[in-house]
């Protein structure tokens, strides 16, 4: 059964539907989670609040604006964002004073490898390296524009401006009425 015709059956309450979609995309959303995050229990909250969204706001997804996998890949990438920002500036400290930073644990090699996935990366494979670089910090790095402008030394305006011609070229690249994960 297509993820399409199971978040219908979600739309119309159906909790079996629900634990379909849970089970077939629970380790993507995970991953895609843990790879913004850097760490395991902020991961697995957001991943548990992206399906509790998914929940609570089936009847505002619309299949005409694209797959429910990148919806869910977008609610849970705006989850584990917003847990970014809030615990960024957290750093614990010992009794003795010293600092314990989160953990270095590189978890990338683990990301599962989706078809569509890749067929994104060849996408942006085709745009041009400064448009390219600032997706992938806005979107897999989880930066913010203020950020990416900080750590580039660019204008905020002209990453602003990347941004947008770079959507608009994945966008025109895409089949009509699919929604990519950036969109």
């Amino acid at each position: 059964m297509t993820d399409e015709r199971l978040m219908a059956l979600v739309q119309a309450n159906d909790p079996h539907a629900f634990e379909v979609l849970y089970d077939r995309h629970s380790t993507q959303v995970f991953w895609l989670a843990m790879r913004i995050l850097e760490d395991r229990g902020l991961a697995a909250d957001a991943s548990q609040e992206a399906f509790i969204a998914l929940w609570r706001s089936r009847a505002s997804y619309e299949p005409g604006r694209g797959r429910v996998k990148w919806w869910l890949q977008s609610i849970v990438r705006n989850r584990a964002i917003d847990l970014r920002r809030r615990d960024r500036d957290i750093v614990l400290r010992t009794d003795d004073g010293l600092e314990l930073n989160p953990s270095d644990d590189n978890t990338e090699d683990e990301v599962i490898e989706l078809t569509e996935q890749q067929e994104l990366h060849a996408l942006l494979d085709t745009l041009p390296s400064e448009q390219r670089e600032v997706i992938e910090l806005a979107y897999f790095a989880g930066l913010t524009h203020a950020e990416i402008t900080q750590k580039l030394g660019i204008p905020l305006g002209t990453i602003k401006g990347r941004i947008r011609l770079a959507l608009e070229k994945l966008r025109a690249a895409l089949p009509e009425g699919h929604t990519p994960l950036l969109g």
